[in-house]
């Protein structure tokens, strides 16, 4: 009795799944949105401002990372508890460690990508609080330490499960 529950409640991660496939098209079309305006602004608008163009790209490719990771997740999450995808070798999960180091690399990259649109805005921010940039520095290690701890934890929890 108690194992066939177990076994069904397996497909409770289709509720999780869902929510990031939702999440993943949202961020697809906010990422989208914010390409399609600023093509716009450099194409046929008054194109003033590159740094701003730059900023918004920025954010684009951000959405579309963390899009890609929410979508890879759901990807991973359905394939290892409900049933396996005939999905190419790279993309392919076999463990919930491989689920979670995959949701990493997305992590950090989205990380790198936000820090470099904190540096785009380093100025603005050094004239409006009257600062000498400290910000970004502190912003910058605090990117670095996260971005070690996700390191040691793929690299440590490899180990662990076999498949450093």
């Amino acid at each position: 009795m108690i194992n066939r529950l177990l076994l069904q409640a397996r497909y409770l991660i289709v509720i999780a799944v869902l929510g990031l496939l939702a999440a993943s098209i949202a961020f697809y079309l906010m990422g989208a949105h914010l390409v399609v305006d600023q093509l716009d602004e450099a194409f046929w608008g008054e194109f003033k401002n590159i740094t701003g163009f730059e900023l918004q790209i920025l954010q684009a490719i951000d959405m579309f990372l963390v899009g890609t990771g929410c979508l890879a997740l759901g990807i991973g999450m359905f394939s290892l508890f409900v049933k396996e995808l005939p999905l190419p070798e790279p993309v392919r999960v076999r463990s919930f460690h491989e689920v979670k180091s995959m949701f990493a690399n997305f992590l950090i990259l989205s990380l790198a990508v936000s820090f470099l649109e904190n540096l785009g805005h380093l100025e603005e921010t050094v004239k409006t609080n009257h600062s000498n940039g400290s910000e970004i520095l502190y912003a910058g290690a605090g990117v670095a330490l996260v971005t070690g701890a996700l390191l040691a934890f793929k690299y440590f929890g490899a180990e662990r499960h076999g498949t450093h």
